[in-house]
């Protein structure tokens, strides 16, 4: 890992937003502050949210990159 790398992760993060319709989403936050790219779906609950956000963060970390 380099060192950019260990400085992005200090400031990249899930971030678990509410919705104006009292659902939530998570998004990730990229090391400029600024979403990423953020859920498909909405959830009922903010733990809900979480749950899915700590899920997607496993699949994403251990998730292989395929070359064409």
């Amino acid at each position: 890992m380099s060192q950019s790398d260990d400085a992005a992760r200090g400031v990249a993060h899930f971030q678990v937003v509410a919705q104006s319709d009292g659902r939530f989403h998570w998004e990730v936050i990229n090391p400029h502050g600024t979403p990423a790219f953020k859920s498909t779906e909405t959830y009922a609950t903010e733990d809900e949210a979480v749950a899915a956000a700590e899920l997607a963060r496993r699949l994403i970390a251990g998730a292989p990159i395929r070359r064409p």
